[in-house]
């Protein structure tokens, strides 16, 4: 039950558009346009809901280089999250892998035979650092192998409906990984991966969903792992060159290969408000990622609501209620130049596990809020989840026995009677 409450979620974050009610305004629509970003490709949304506020070539596929870490991580934190594996397991490193730490182009973390590092190491190593090693060791650790975790991040982009080709965990195509046992079958000697501006940010929207704690990580400039010292490149962080503190940008992954060139998926927030920028194929992307967050947030203003917590009855005719709270803390919308008219309803949204079970744990999702924006008509459908665990049925159910014979069976009864008298 646990899984399926858990894919539940992760299917319902994508394609929404979040709006709420009452609000403020992030800027003056000063400009109506946003410049084209001097790259193959660009994508803007908002995290929360999904709501497009720029996209370049954004369903075309093209070389992501580290990007594709994104896609790692969330598949080890969804494995995690459902129960397979643990934070803090250790995690087997093949000789090929230690090979590839020592590594003067591919590595940014070396690794000593014997040394060990747990899942959380690993994550930390890929997030910040970009190791291919640790990113490649993950993937082994969640599937199997590589073949078989290389499978399973094509099969998730697959049920996602989204426009990726992959061939590696870490990003790095077969020239680099033909020294390293790496390369898959049948894949070709330069192959990589191909994955859309707006593919690889709708996988880092799955990954916030899946650990919204991940900017954390994600943000630090330098970190520690067995005491070796790991450096981001991430040049928006603050403290690094490209750091404006008005794009508020606190991660997300950054990205380069020949055939890639820069590549870089920024999460930021507005007035609160969680979004996610993609570049993928520039020469300068991180002054074009500041000059993009800029240029939106001028072009569009936005309008958000608190959500609270709500008293929810389970189902029709059942006195049991309990309190529900939302998986965000706002709601929002953006726009150009009609002002939003927002109204929010809540309804009861049960799953198929909760009406079989008849139960209803702390955590589980019991509602849904319906938030509509009456002058587009775009609407979301945000998630309630219950503070407390709780029956679907009454607290006592009284059986009354039948009072009357049933004929037939009276009739059949009595020739026997009859017949031993």
């Amino acid at each position: 039950m646990q899984k399926f409450k858990r894919w539940l979620w992760q299917v319902a974050i994508v394609g929404l558009t979040v709006i709420g009610l009452g609000g403020g305004v992030t800027a003056n629509a000063a400009t109506k346009t946003v410049s084209k970003v001097p790259a193959r490709a660009a994508f803007v949304m908002d995290a929360q809901s999904g709501q497009v506020l720029y996209q370049q070539n954004a369903d075309k596929k093209y070389p992501i280089a580290s990007l594709s870490k994104l896609l790692t991580v969330y598949l080890t934190v969804k494995a995690i999250n459902d129960g397979k594996i643990g934070w803090n397991d250790d995690v087997p490193m093949s000789k090929d892998l230690l090979k590839l730490s020592h590594s003067y182009e591919f590595s940014s973390l070396r690794m000593k035979t014997g040394e060990k590092f747990t899942v959380k190491q690993l994550v930390a190593a890929a997030m910040i650092a970009s190791s291919n090693s640790a990113a490649t060791a993950l993937g082994e650790y969640v599937a199997g192998n590589n073949a078989k975790f290389v499978a399973l991040m094509n099969q998730q982009s697959a049920d996602w409906g989204i426009e990726a080709h992959f061939i590696s965990s870490s990003g790095l195509d077969n020239g680099d990984l033909k020294d390293y046992n790496l390369v898959l079958p049948n894949t070709g000697k330069k192959e990589e991966n191909s994955v859309s501006a707006k593919a690889i940010t709708l996988v880092a929207q799955h990954l916030l969903a899946a650990d919204p704690e991940i900017t954390q990580m994600s943000n630090q400039t330098e970190a520690k792992i067995n005491g070796t010292t790991i450096y981001n490149e991430n040049g928006c962080l603050k403290g690094k060159s490209h750091y404006k503190k008005e794009s508020q940008i606190d991660g997300l992954k950054t990205g380069f290969t020949e055939s890639a060139k820069l590549c870089y998926t920024a999460s930021y927030k507005v007035n609160g408000q969680r979004m996610i920028a993609t570049i993928i194929g520039g020469d300068t992307t991180f002054s074009a990622m500041n000059k993009l967050i800029k240029q939106t947030k001028e072009m569009y203003q936005l309008k958000t609501t608190p959500l609270a917590n709500q008293s929810v009855s389970l189902a029709n005719g059942l006195e049991t209620k309990v309190t529900a709270a939302p998986i965000i803390s706002q709601a929002g919308v953006w726009y150009q130049e009609k002002t939003a008219d927002l109204s929010t309803k809540v309804e009861t949204k049960l799953t198929p596990a909760q009406l079989s079970s008849g139960m209803v744990d702390a955590g589980d999702p019991v509602a849904q809020a319906t938030v509509t924006d009456a002058a587009t008509g775009a609407k979301q459908r945000i998630m309630y989840k219950a503070q407390q665990t709780a029956t679907l049925f009454a607290d006592r159910v009284v059986f009354h026995s039948k009072q009357t014979t049933d004929q037939l069976l009276k009739a059949l009864v009595t020739p026997i009677t009859s017949a031993l008298a």
